[in-house]
C-alpha cells in the first residue's frame, strides 16, 4: 500500500514499518553496536555512571526502573556521532537488501 492509499484508507502508519530486519541481520547489528560501544569506552563510562548513581542514592533507595530512567537519556546522548552514523548506514543497507526487487 503506497502513501496515497494509506491516506485514503485512513491509515497513518509509517511506511518504514512495512519492512523489518530479519533476525540474523538484527543480531549482527546488535553485536556490532555492542562491539563499537565497548571499543570507544562508552560501555565503561556508562557502567561507571551506574555505579556512581547507586553509590550516591543507595541501592535500597533506587529501583531498576528509576536507575534506567536516570541513566538511559544520558547514555543515549553519549553515543559517539560516528557510531550513530555507522549504525544508521548499516541498518539502511540491511533494510534495502531485504526489499523485494522493483518491478519495471
Amino acid at each position: 500500500m503506497n502513501m496515497a492509499n494509506r491516506k485514503e484508507a485512513g491509515t497513518d502508519a509509517d511506511p518504514a514499518e512495512d519492512f523489518k530486519l530479519n533476525s540474523r541481520d538484527s543480531v549482527a547489528l546488535k553485536d556490532l553496536l555492542q562491539k563499537r560501544l565497548s571499543e570507544c569506552g562508552w560501555r565503561k563510562d556508562i557502567e561507571e555512571m551506574i555505579r556512581q548513581t547507586i553509590q550516591e542514592r543507595g541501592v535500597a533507595n533506587l529501583t531498576h526502573d528509576q536507575l534506567a530512567a536516570e541513566i538511559v537519556p544520558h547514555a543515549r546522548a553519549l553515543v559517539p556521532e560516528v557510531i550513530r552514523n555507522e549504525m544508521l548506514m548499516r541498518v539502511r543497507a540491511a533494510l534495502e537488501a531485504s526489499l523485494p526487487p522493483e518491478k519495471n
